[in-house]
């Protein structure tokens, strides 16, 4: 087994275990801790800043590389504190549900669901061409599209639950569902989304 093989698995096994999406456990009637966000926010903004800066590499890994990953991460980390805090601040002032945190936590479970499947591509290029760092690559391109991924889903789930919230003190019913439907009177089935607001 070559040395930039094992180089290559190692860390690929500490970015797995690092990948976990911190989520902050608060319960439905706790009052949310700002700082919690800002916890949340510091560790995927480092994911996603390490992510960013191993893609800021060469073709083949140099030893002088490193910078680029511990800036990467840095910076990643330094925003991700200031767009948790921004987003705790925001719950608070905004009372229930707590929108910030869907989205904190969506993006949590973007970066590290993107991580598993861009390492398992990354695989699959490595049957091909063998060069190891297909594995880190696919990891770290998984890492960002998961976060952008993560964002909307939270987004959206925050403005649904947001929405629920408002028909429940009014009353009122709201259904969203995915359905096929006909273009006119063409017979050819087309996805859709309906709701009744």
């Amino acid at each position: 087994m070559s040395r930039s093989w094992r180089v290559a698995s190692t860390i690929t096994l500490l970015a797995g275990f690092w990948l976990i999406p911190s989520v902050s456990r608060a319960a439905e009637n706790d009052t949310p801790s700002i700082v919690s966000y800002g916890f949340d926010g510091f560790w995927t903004g480092a994911q996603i800043g390490l992510a960013s800066g191993y893609l800021a590499t060469g073709r083949e890994y140099e030893s002088d590389e490193w910078r680029k990953l511990v800036f990467g991460a840095g910076v990643g980390a330094l925003v991700g504190v200031g767009a948790g805090l921004t987003l705790g601040v925001l719950d608070v002032g905004s009372g229930p549900p707590p929108i910030g945190h869907y989205i904190l936590r969506d993006v949590g479970y973007g970066v590290g669901l993107g991580a598993i499947v861009g390492t398992a591509v990354g695989a699959l290029f490595l049957i091909d061409d063998g060069r190891p760092k297909n594995l880190l690559t696919g990891a770290a391109v998984g890492t960002v599209v998961g976060a952008g991924a993560g964002l909307v889903f939270g987004i959206i789930e925050g403005a649904a639950a947001s929405s629920g919230k408002k028909k429940e003190a009014s009353g009122g019913v709201d259904s969203l569902r995915f359905t096929l439907i006909g273009a006119g009177s063409s017979l050819v089935p087309m996805p859709a989304l309906q709701g009744r607001f």
